[in-house]
């Protein structure tokens, strides 16, 4: 089991993932909203999004490992399932985040030269900034689902 500090790496790991999330899905809602934001939020929401990736990743195999030596009930299997559905969640998010950056922010998107006029689209830009909200909300939401029900696993025995 991958401890740090010796502690199980689960436990500690979980609070990056449980605050991080969050707020990378309420970034993710500001960025397709509010326009003039844009130009702040793009390089920290593209941080943010990349590296909650890995951080979903290996905050869940700590889980799985922990889940293995310790007696697991209902509770913890639920959690558990929770979990991963937030480690697929995380990588739409990158994805829908990484697409939202490179069609609607300047910076980003000029020096993509193989998507041609698609960044002219305005069907197009809209339909990213419209699934940015959406994976944004279902982010917040899974990130939220999760985490309560790794608290309800642990205090409500």
């Amino acid at each position: 089991m991958f401890e740090i500090a010796g502690l199980p790496a689960h436990i500690l790991l979980v609070h990056g993932v449980v605050v991080l999330a969050p707020l990378a899905g309420l970034g993710a809602i500001l960025y397709a909203a509010w326009a003039r934001a844009r130009q702040y939020l793009a390089w920290p929401l593209g941080v943010l999004s990349l590296g909650l990736v890995p951080l979903s990743l290996l905050t869940a195999q700590a889980g799985e490992q922990l889940e293995k030596i310790r007696p697991a009930s209902a509770l913890v299997h639920e959690h558990a399932e929770q979990g991963d559905v937030l480690k697929y969640v995380a990588v739409i998010f990158f994805l829908v985040v990484a697409a939202m950056l490179v069609i609607t922010y300047e910076p980003v998107g000029r020096r993509i030269r193989f998507l041609g006029g698609l960044r002219e689209h305005r069907a197009i830009h809209l339909m990213v900034l419209v699934a940015g909200v959406v994976v944004g909300l279902l982010f917040l939401y899974q990130s939220i689902v999760t985490g309560h029900s790794g608290a309800v696993s642990v205090w409500a025995r």
